[in-house]
């Protein structure tokens, strides 16, 4: 048997290779591969490199490199103090220490100056401006009572923070409030009291209006002054305990209101002061007004007339109040003196209402004159629309129209009249407040087609529209004086497939024209197509194909044969 030393050297070894070995005193064969599977490959890595696993999933150790600052030396991972404060940026090169006296000093500092924070346990910057804005006051320590020696923040000529006392603020603001003057607000429509607008004012009522409470947005505490600089009255609104028992401030009076709440709940007062001596105003209250009366009366309307008083100071302005007669909240308006009527509008159909006047000045109120009780009449049913609608006698510019009145709701007091043109998209109204039952419809464009209809109204309301009527206006007469082509032909249609669209601008804009084709530029068609109206001097047509191949032109010209006008642009049909 020959030695190992004696066999043949193999140039290579694979992992198919194989070799003997004893396996259980028996003598047998396997691979490299299986040999040497799951053995430890040779670590292959640099001096100085440090060892570990990065990768996923099993393997061998992995090469890690050391970041900036950091080596490795004989084994042990150091740090290069150097690189690490020019890393950081703190200290000087080579520097063992980074003192705060060691780094140069600044005088002032500005928002975008950065400042070391820590967050999170992160080292991190934030400018000055954010720090300062992130500042908020419950950041402070609470405090205990004021008191004047308790300092303020302020900024005193400059934008430099400074601290200011109680007491010095206190001082200032008294020194202040001897020339303090209240503001002034002139009022000229019916309002509601609100603390947010007339607390604290003086306000003047330049005419006559009624002024009324809410307490929910006035507030225990509102108080405001109102002086009525207007020639009619002043009417408290429901809800005011006035001192002088009168629903309303004359002319040239003043009243003092106070809202409170107490024990009681609350309340809004109005002190009322008189007026002796001023203009407008009485030496005494003038007596009752007399001869009330109502007229007019419609379903949601009366007028309301009397005769001034006989007796007592003169009226400076009138009250008149109303209420339907069933009950509820009673109305109050104001009417200047020298006038003697009243309009009451909004009222219900078929209603009963009691009405009163009572005559004020500066010196108080008359008593109201006697109750007077009338009712509204009954509610109209708006129209059915109108019936037979019909068009006719048309012109180039007009068409008469004719219809019968509603044959159901209520009967109709008047009508509107709308048209339609064609391809306009909507309705134009023609004319309203027509009482006949026929109109001519006047400014209508030559050769459109229009739709009509009509509307019937009374005071209950509007119909919906009639059944639209159809008209076509006749073409404009008159000679053509100029034509410009707007939308000329094309160069190459297919035989007999389709039509020529083609447009032109004629003057005068009335005077109808006509287009034709010829195969002469020079010899008139000898069949025309009539133009549509399009809009203003606009007129245009649809012209049939030839069914015969060659080449045409295309020509325009007045209905009478006024100026023919030729595109010199041929076109081929094939």
């Amino acid at each position: 048997m020959p030695t190992i030393q004696q066999l043949p050297r193999t140039g290579a070894v694979t992992a198919a290779d194989l070799v003997p070995i004893s396996q259980s005193g028996s003598l047998v064969t396997t691979t490299t591969g299986e040999l040497l599977a799951g053995t430890q490959p040779a670590i292959l890595a640099p001096t100085g490199s440090l060892l570990g696993r990065i990768s996923l999933g099993p393997g061998g150790p992995e090469p890690i490199d050391v970041g900036a600052g950091l080596v490795l030396e004989s084994g042990t991972l150091i740090a290069d103090v150097s690189t690490l404060r020019s890393v950081l940026g703190v200290g000087g090169a080579g520097s063992g220490s980074a003192a705060v006296a060691a780094l140069p000093v600044v005088s002032s500092l500005a928002a975008s100056d950065l400042i070391a924070v820590s967050q999170n346990g992160t080292n991190a910057a934030i400018s000055l401006s954010n720090l300062l804005d992130g500042e908020t006051i419950d950041e402070a320590s609470p405090a205990g009572p004021a008191s004047d020696t308790d300092s303020l923040w302020v900024g005193q000529g400059s934008s430099t923070m400074v601290r200011q006392t109680f007491g010095a603020v206190w001082a200032w603001a008294a020194a202040h409030m001897a020339g303090y003057k209240p503001p002034v607000l002139e009022l000229s429509t019916n309002t509601t009291l609100d603390a947010s607008v007339h607390n604290g004012r003086i306000l003047v009522c330049s005419s006559p209006l009624t002024l009324s409470p809410a307490f929910a947005t006035m507030g225990s505490g509102f108080a405001c002054e109102v002086l009525n600089l207007s020639s009619g009255q002043v009417t408290f609104g429901t809800g005011f305990i006035v001192s002088s028992g009168q629903t309303a401030l004359g002319p040239n009076q003043f009243a003092s209101i106070r809202a409170v709440s107490y024990s009681q709940g609350n309340a809004v007062f109005a002190a009322v002061a008189g007026a002796a001596g001023s203009a407008g105003a009485g030496t005494s209250a003038p007596g009752s007004v007399g001869g009330l009366t109502v007229s007019a009366i419609t379903a949601s309307g009366a007028t309301v007339s009397w005769t001034a008083p006989t007796t007592g100071g003169a009226a400076a302005s009138y009250l008149v109040q109303y209420a339907a007669a069933s009950g509820g909240a009673s109305v109050s308006l104001s009417v200047p003196a020298g006038t003697t009527t009243s309009v009451l509008t909004s009222l219900a159909a078929g209603t009963s209402y009691t009405v009163t006047v009572a005559a004020l000045n500066g010196a108080g109120a008359s008593g109201p004159s006697s109750q007077t009780t009338f009712a509204t009449a009954a509610a109209t049913n708006p129209p059915g629309p109108p019936q037979n609608l019909a068009a006719s006698g048309a012109t180039a510019s007009s068409v008469q129209l004719s219809w019968s009145p509603p044959t159901s709701g209520g009967a109709a007091t008047s009508y509107t009249v709308q048209f339609s043109g064609s391809g306009s998209g909507g309705w134009s109204i023609f004319a309203t407040g027509v009482t006949g039952t026929s109109i001519t419809v006047t400014g209508l464009s030559p050769s459109t087609a229009y739709s009509f209809e009509v509307i019937a109204t009374n005071a209950g309301g509007s119909s919906a529209p009639s059944t639209p009527a159809s008209a076509t206006t006749l073409a404009a007469s008159g000679s053509v004086t100029s034509i410009t082509w707007n939308v000329p032909p094309g160069t190459q249609y297919s035989v007999g497939n389709g039509a020529i669209g083609v447009n032109v601008h004629v003057a005068p804009s009335t005077a109808a024209v006509q287009f034709g084709l010829s195969t002469s530029s020079a010899t008139a068609p000898s069949a025309w197509t009539a133009a549509t109206h399009v809009n203003t001097d606009l007129w245009g047509a649809y012209v049939a194909v030839p069914t015969t191949a060659g080449t045409y032109y295309m020509w325009c010209e007045g209905t009478d044969g006024s100026m023919p006008t030729v595109y010199a642009t041929p076109i081929t049909v094939s």
